[in-house]
């Protein structure tokens, strides 16, 4: 089984350098601001599935850049083996589950795989509506990490 998880919302609170539009997010998209992310509880899962060895991937929209890669490894996300599925850079403008399928689509040929087993053998965590209803139209089971997120915090509160 693959498990994929996208970061911004699902395992990674980055809440505090969204403003309210793309340039916003760019202007606040430093080396400080992004060691200061957040761990969302769902991150504890995604740990743990990497520590036991399981097959992990990262799916983003993210345009990952050196401080990315570093926040994901200093805090134990970075997977071993499996794929950072991520925008190559700015000028990739595709709705966040167009992107994202099209990536996963990518990679399931890169590796000999048809759709249909790759998507029977996938799960993916994504807090984006876009993104859940793409892929699970194209045959992924999409599980939708904010309630359990949101769940856990009351939990612990």
């Amino acid at each position: 089984m693959r498990f994929i998880f996208d970061l911004d919302g699902t395992v990674i609170d980055s809440t505090h350098r969204q403003g309210a539009t793309l340039d916003d997010w760019r202007r606040m998209n430093t080396i400080g601001n992004i060691m200061r992310d957040g761990l969302l509880p769902l991150a504890a899962k995604m740990q743990s599935a990497i520590h036991d060895g399981l097959d992990v991937w990262v799916c983003t929209s993210r345009v990952m850049g050196k401080a990315d890669f570093a926040f994901l490894r200093l805090q134990g996300l970075l997977p071993n083996g499996g794929p950072v599925i991520h925008r190559l850079g700015e000028a990739d403008n595709r709705g966040c589950g167009e992107m994202k399928l099209a990536k996963l689509r990518g990679h399931a040929a890169s590796m000999g795989v048809n759709w249909a087993q790759f998507a029977h053998d996938s799960i993916m965590f994504d807090d984006s509506p876009d993104v859940q209803a793409t892929l699970r139209g194209a045959g992924i089971r999409v599980i939708d990490p904010v309630q359990f997120n949101s769940y856990i915090v009351r939990k612990t509160a």
